[in-house]
């Protein structure tokens, strides 16, 4: 098993949907460049939508401090901003080319939210305890080697009170609608992933984590053992993705 800092000490190949920070960061360097593209066609722009609903389910206010993990190229940190306009938004990821991308947008921005990017493994985060509002991650808790590493550093880096928001895509509570979801998730991801990057290896192992994940209740079983109290999630456009939040 990889030990989260891209050593695996064992030389079985990966299950399909297994993530490593080595194949992880892989993935995600090859494709920032295209990635903000394949995630709003894939999502018939549906991904806007919900980071706005996690920005309003956030809270965060003027004087609070957020952290956005496996911040990627940006979106969510910015949509928050936009919306809620925090005091501050570190927005953190292991992936620099992804950070390159939030960078140049961040560089755009014009509002009251101070924005600055930290390359950070979300399994050891660099920030003291109590540092935080709110932590949000958007499609990054799926990727991570270590969820429950990820739980414990979240929880240890809140201020008493803190929420933490995950948007992770999930499954649809209807048995027909997730046939047909998850015969897109096979053949339509994989295909204009390969389209759009050349690198459709990629987005073969993007699908397989996605059906690996686990559902809702089982996702907020794992919060609650790391210290989280009051978690709860919503489903968005019928369970496709979940919203989960809990409280320090």
């Amino acid at each position: 098993m990889a030990d989260g800092h891209g050593n695996d000490p064992t030389n079985q190949a990966p299950a399909a949907g297994q993530p490593t920070p080595d194949r992880v960061r892989g993935i995600f360097a090859r494709i920032a460049s295209r990635y903000d593209l394949f995630n709003m066609l894939s999502s018939f722009g549906l991904d806007r939508l919900w980071r706005r609903r996690v920005a309003r389910m956030s809270g965060a206010g003027a004087n609070d401090d957020v952290l956005d993990i496996a911040a990627g190229t940006g979106d969510l940190a910015l949509t928050v901003a936009h919306l809620q306009q925090p005091k501050t938004i570190v927005a953190s990821d292991f992936v620099p080319e992804m950070l390159e991308v939030a960078e140049r947008k961040f560089e755009r921005y014009d509002g009251p939210t101070k924005l600055s990017i930290a390359v950070a493994d979300a399994q050891a985060l660099p920030f003291a305890e109590d540092a935080f509002n709110v932590a949000t991650v958007a499609f990054g808790v799926r990727n991570f080697p270590d969820r429950a590493a990820n739980f414990r550093e979240v929880h240890r880096v809140l201020r008493p009170g803190g929420r933490y928001l995950v948007l992770e895509f999930s499954r649809p509570p209807s048995a027909i609608f997730r046939v047909l979801y998850h015969f897109y998730l096979r053949t339509v991801i994989p295909a204009l992933g390969g389209l759009l990057t050349g690198d459709k290896p990629s987005f073969d192992y993007l699908n397989e984590s996605i059906l690996a994940f686990p559902r809702q209740e089982v996702l907020a079983e794992e919060m609650r053992s790391a210290g989280f109290s009051d978690v709860r999630w919503r489903n968005l456009t019928f369970g496709v993705v979940a919203v989960h939040v809990a409280t320090k």
